[in-house]
């Protein structure tokens, strides 16, 4: 028989007398743990919660997400130690809930005393990993939509007036980034540098070797195709690297001149496509390494990736491809015409008009995009008739990750301070 220790949360619990949690995160208390259960010796642990729910959670993993101070720097809030300090038997001794509605653990063979933040535990209950948890709305909020040109026409776009002041307009713009891989600003400063700012209100930079900013319009002896008036198939930038950059920002200074509209294609739409039309095709562009090379005077990087990657569950993870830096193709001599076909069949793909968004840039527009998602190109110009110049920068996606988290935190703690004291616990 499980021993069952049982007792109801206290009201009036606040905020500050409930334990550390170990992260810096903000937790409703959705429910009261009214009972813990130990079971198999202590090595699991039963939570009964006043709103039905039944949680069980393994003794090691408790002890190894303690916020003891023996176990958990409280400033850092990172372990002490690795998994060897903990016992290799860990077992719960006794289990209790204190009069502020916290779990109290007695761990066995130690004399230590565990206390754990109920709204924690419940956001973490591995046991129903279904549940609705206060914080898998925001995973849902950012779950990426995949789209065409029938359900997306234009980016989705936001006032740029007030965006280096405004949390909310931030948070939503990176909502939309996430959904949909892009987002645009309008009516930003027209001023160089601008995107720079834009970008550091997410995180750090990605410097490559075209510079921390670079400028898209004509060049003499340009670098890049990018710096003629050329037209551009869609692609992603830099599949030449390891580790391809994971946002690109464009901000419009200039743009005067006929033709340059966009092109942007979402990736994850365009493989869905190809593995449904074709699928030998899809599965030899996830599986066939195509090589890259940028070619330059001062620089030589080189990688070889197939053009759609694929998760360990055979979601798409990325897509890594730009036809102007396709370096000799060095696959079995059999193989060579079909790997060629299929990929022409890809590039032909990415022009069908049903599959594209198209828009033209006007001064003070700035267009975020997941790099290793949405595939952007561009309409030939003509510069004779007026000036285009873009500035753009490089960042991260898991910077765009951590900002909407750290927003989601402040929005939750703000929250929660503004609640009755009576609805923490």
């Amino acid at each position: 028989m499980p021993e069952k220790t049982l007792r109801v949360a206290a009201p009036g619990a606040t905020l500050e007398d409930l334990p550390p949690t170990p992260d810096f995160d903000s937790y409703p208390v959705p429910a009261a743990i009214i009972a813990a259960a130990r079971e198999d010796d202590g090595r699991i642990l039963r939570l009964d919660w006043s709103d039905g729910r039944v949680s069980r959670y393994h003794a090691i993993w408790l002890r190894d997400n303690a916020s003891d101070t023996d176990h958990l720097n409280l400033e850092t809030r990172e372990q002490r130690g690795d998994v060897t300090a903990l016992p290799k038997d860990t077992r719960v001794a006794t289990a209790s809930i204190d009069q502020v509605g916290a779990l109290e653990i007695g761990w066995a063979a130690a004399e230590s005393v565990s206390r754990f933040h109920p709204g924690w535990l419940y956001a973490h209950d591995y046991s129903n990993p279904h549940h609705s948890s206060p914080l898998a709305t925001d995973d849902a909020a950012i779950e990426p939509r995949p789209w065409d040109a029938e359900t997306l026409a234009e980016p989705p776009t936001f006032d740029g007036a007030a965006f280096f002041e405004d949390d909310d307009l931030l948070e939503a713009w990176l909502t939309a980034i996430c959904r949909h891989g892009i987002g645009r600003l309008r009516d930003l400063p027209v001023e160089a540098g601008t995107v720079a700012r834009v970008a550091e209100r997410i995180g750090p930079l990605r410097e490559t070797n075209f510079g921390r900013i670079f400028d898209v319009r004509v060049q003499t002896g340009p670098g890049s195709n990018a710096y003629t008036t050329a037209a551009l198939t869609p692609h992603t930038d830099l599949p030449t690297r390891e580790y391809q950059p994971g946002l690109q920002f464009l901000h419009c200074l200039r743009n005067s001149g006929t033709g340059g509209r966009a092109i942007m294609a979402d990736g994850y739409r365009l493989a869905a496509a190809l593995r449904e039309a074709d699928p030998r095709a899809f599965d030899l562009l996830t599986t066939v390494e195509w090589p890259s090379s940028n070619r330059a005077p001062d620089s030589d990087y080189r990688w070889q990736s197939p053009v759609i990657r694929l998760d360990e569950q055979g979601h798409v993870l990325e897509l890594r491809v730009a036809p102007f830096l396709r370096a000799p193709l060095a696959v079995a001599f059999d193989e060579v015409e079909e790997v060629y076909h299929v990929l022409r069949l890809f590039f032909e793909m990415t022009a069908e008009p049903s599959l594209q968004m198209r828009f033209d840039y006007r001064p003070g527009d700035l267009v975020a995009f997941d790099n290793r998602r949405i595939l952007h190109g561009r309409e030939a110009y003509e510069e004779i008739t007026g000036e285009r110049w873009l500035q753009g920068c490089y960042g991260e996606r898991e910077e765009l990750l951590s900002r909407l988290r750290i927003l989601a935190r402040r929005r939750r703690a703000a929250a929660l301070d503004d609640a009755e004291p009576n609805s923490r616990a």
